[in-house]
């Protein structure tokens, strides 16, 4: 199992424990040294950014539940 993959795994496993802001810092750091070592626009990038967008949604939805 390559780097990238294990992180990945590594984030989306911290998303389903709840534990949001977490994998997003995780997914955003990736995403970056994706980046910079592949290129702009490597799709595992993309992927990162896209997963810490969707912790970033899950850990504002849950604020809001609980402050509703």
């Amino acid at each position: 199992m390559t780097n990238i993959i294990r992180r990945m795994a590594d984030a989306a496993r911290l998303e389903e424990q709840g534990r949001y802001r977490e994998a997003a810092h995780l997914y955003s750091q990736l995403g970056k040294e994706i980046q910079a070592q592949h290129g702009r626009f490597d799709s595992r990038a993309l992927d990162a950014f896209e997963g810490m967008a969707r912790a970033i949604r899950k850990d504002t939805e849950m604020r809001h539940q609980r402050g509703a």
